[in-house]
């Protein structure tokens, strides 16, 4: 009985179904069609009344997925705010520790040591690396000089310690306050940030729909590096900037730009040697069509040096026998050495040396577009942050492209097993360590119950996150390296039945 009246059912709604509908005047004869038939050719979708439990189910789903566009940045944008308040409480905090030791009023910037040589050099004369140039430097940026006999007083000594050419990019600015510099230089190192992410998104060949973009630059900010670095007017986020804006003129074809820009972000030298390096082994592989890269890299370096020699006479030597003092007083170690002592660190330097020499090898008949590219690039940037002489935070600038790479390939490396899952979880916690622990600060910071004792804590994986980040990459490295290792066995097979 029950099973007849499905079927009268079932009967009643094909007939239904098949019915036909008077003409429109307009149209002549309609086929015959259902009344939802127009409605779903047009918007893709049934109405509400017909869907059955499964189409109510995708219904949500595609709800929620649309609502996420606008949640996840919303979200992002809170976590920015958040890490900003941190960073900037934690300038105070340091100011406070700099009162409690004597220190008066001061220009607390990474910026005023180079802007105070530069003023020195132009205006005066003076060798902004001399003694008293120095003194100068730490009277303005301390409150006052520093006395090597306490204890209490800073070691950092805030010389000018870079390249002397950096004071044609100050020199604009020499006749100006310094107050009205730091903001100037605050709103173009951050237009600089969001700038980079832009440019690394469309180098790495990530997905640029809106809600893409605007999550990356937000969670980008969000970073310790970024938010310090633009805070404390760090050239750092500067020399990350011309890297990426070499790197798409490179896409573009553009070698000449991509040369004076990687000349440009030797102001900073530790941070592009190595990228410059792989990039020159790239031009010089393929001379004909790439050599305008090294052409112009090296003319735009020398005009600068000369120049600088014209200004100041033997200054390389200066610069350069200033530079064990400053990793001294500064007690520069390295991530890896951190980590596992001089022996195990040395190793492990080595062994990573070896295989971005490999990789960046393989690389160099590449276009720029390709993935063992983009792979090269990346790779040679975390290997930067992690055998720099720094554990300072603002290094990790150049961690963007890595990032956004792990991101683009989190499928192929999902698939390569536990150990490549476990591998890039890892990469993404240490960066959310700082996010989750620097947001609770500041949320705490807000509802007055925080305490300093705490406030370094979202640094606590500082020296992990170069080394995780290039341990999830090794999954993608050694599938490269075994891909070339095949193509290569594989020319070396007989063809046609004879031994080539």
């Amino acid at each position: 009985m029950q099973r007849k009246r499905c079927n009268l059912r079932l009967l009643k709604i094909r007939k239904w179904e098949s019915r036909s509908y008077p003409a429109s005047p307009a149209s002549g004869v309609v086929p015959r069609t259902r009344p939802t038939e127009n409605l779903e050719a047009v918007t893709g979708a049934q109405p509400f009344h017909l869907l059955s439990r499964d189409h109510g189910a995708g219904f949500w789903v595609l709800s929620m997925r649309s609502s996420s566009k606008y949640i996840v940045p919303v979200l992002a944008f809170i976590l920015a705010l958040l890490m900003w308040g941190y960073c900037a409480h934690t300038r105070v905090l340091v100011g406070l520790r700099l009162n409690a030791g004597g220190f008066p009023e001061r220009n607390f910037s990474d910026l005023f040591p180079r802007w105070l040589g530069t003023r020195a050099l132009l205006l005066d004369g003076r060798d902004p690396y001399s003694p008293q140039v120095t003194k100068e430097i730490q009277r303005g940026y301390y409150g006052r000089p520093i006395d090597s006999h306490r204890e209490s007083d800073p070691i950092d000594q805030q010389g000018f310690a870079y390249p002397l050419f950096v004071v044609f990019m100050l020199a604009p600015t020499i006749y100006l306050p310094f107050t009205v510099v730091k903001l100037l230089f605050t709103l173009i190192l951050l237009a600089c940030a969001v700038w980079t992410v832009l440019l690394w998104i469309q180098v790495i060949g990530l997905e640029d729909r809106r809600d893409n973009l605007l999550t990356c630059v937000l969670l980008t900010l969000a970073a310790i590096p970024y938010a310090s670095g633009v805070q404390f007017q760090q050239l750092s986020v500067l020399v990350a900037f011309s890297l990426a804006a070499a790197m798409r003129a490179l896409a573009a074809k553009k070698f000449a730009l991509a040369g004076a820009l990687l000349a440009i972000a030797t102001v900073k030298p530790q941070l592009a040697i190595y990228f410059i390096g792989c990039l020159l082994l790239w031009s010089g592989w393929r001379w004909r069509s790439r050599k305008w890269l090294a052409i112009s890299f090296f003319t735009v370096l020398t005009v600068l040096i000369l120049a600088s020699e014209v200004l100041l006479p033997d200054w390389p030597f200066e610069f350069l026998a200033g530079i064990p003092r400053y990793l001294r007083y500064t007690q520069a170690t390295t991530g890896v050495h951190e980590l596992f002592g001089f022996v195990g660190g040395t190793i492990v330097f080595v062994f990573l040396a070896a295989l971005i020499a490999l990789v960046s090898w393989r690389a160099k008949s590449d276009t720029v577009d390709s993935d063992d590219f983009r792979l090269a690039i990346s790779s040679v940037l975390v290997f930067t942050c992690i055998v720099i002489p720094s554990l300072a935070p603002h290094n990790q600038v150049l961690l963007v492209p890595a990032y956004l790479l792990l991101a683009k390939e989190r499928k192929r490396i999902w698939e390569g097993g536990r150990i490549a899952r476990a591998l890039w979880s890892g990469a993404w916690l240490t960066l959310i360590w700082s996010w989750m622990v620097g947001a609770m600060l500041a949320t705490s910071l807000v509802l007055h119950r925080g305490g300093s004792r705490l406030w370094d804590l979202p640094l606590a994986t500082n020296p992990l996150i170069p080394i995780s980040v290039f341990a999830a990459l090794t999954p993608l490295i050694f599938r490269q390296l075994s891909r070339a290792a095949y193509v290569m066995s594989d020319a070396d097979r007989p063809v046609d039945g004879l031994t080539l």
